[in-house]
């Protein structure tokens, strides 16, 4: 590889390294506002990029990524990562809309006559969940040493498997509530559908962990 294309693809590391920890900054603290849930959840104060900001942010990794295509010709392991991190700006992404999505809706799902503890029981650990799976997916985008790639990418396979499961209790949990209390079913459908959200952010994260190991490593997408 030259020394430019080296250069170029640091740069591209660099960027989506950001990216990745603008995630996780944004899920953070999402945790802490859930955390200090009051009688509002108020969760205006969030750090998060903007759609322009995170548009900006992954138009000029992705166009960085398509100039390396265009000028230079990788070689296979790192035409894997080229490929890869297309994939997972796009992955991104969709975090951040899930995101989005849930501090926008959750401080009104939660704000009526339903019990704000026992969704916040689980909302929290669920939460946290996601913040482990992205804690890693910023440790692994940075890792070289195979081993260590192969250790973050189970821990991520497990904290995503444990996310789903709670995801599963609290479904069945708020669909109890629901047929104990039909007059606030509206209200528990629109808390499952914002805590689905926080489900969908770990599974995105494990689609980026797929991306990684199989760029990094090799073998079958998904099946290491």
């Amino acid at each position: 590889m030259l020394s430019t294309e080296k250069e170029k693809l640091k740069t591209i590391v660099d960027k989506i390294q950001a990216l990745g920890k603008s995630t996780l900054s944004t899920n953070e603290d999402i945790l802490q506002a859930l955390k200090n849930c009051n009688s509002s959840c108020d969760m205006s104060q969030i750090n998060a990029l903007s759609k322009k900001q995170r548009y900006e942010a992954i138009d000029e990794i992705d166009n960085s990524i398509i100039t390396v295509f265009a000028l230079y010709s990788p070689e296979a392991r790192d035409l894997r990562l080229l490929v890869a991190y297309l994939k997972i700006t796009n992955e991104f992404d969709r975090i951040a809309k899930q995101c989005t999505a849930f501090i926008r809706d959750f401080p009104d799902a939660i704000s009526s006559d339903i019990d704000k503890d026992f969704i916040l029981e689980y909302a929290v650990p669920l939460q946290k969940s996601s913040v482990n799976t992205l804690n890693s997916i910023v440790n692994l985008l940075a890792e070289k040493d195979k081993d260590l790639i192969q250790e973050l990418y189970t821990e991520i396979v497990i904290e995503e498997s444990k996310n789903d499961d709670l995801y599963k209790i609290i479904e069945k949990s708020l669909l109890k509530k629901m047929k104990k209390e039909l007059h606030l079913s509206y209200q528990y459908q629109s808390v499952m559908a914002a805590l689905r959200r926080l489900e969908k952010i770990a599974d995105r994260a494990l689609s980026i962990a797929n991306l990684m190991h199989y760029a990094k490593i090799g073998g079958e997408l998904g099946n290491p």
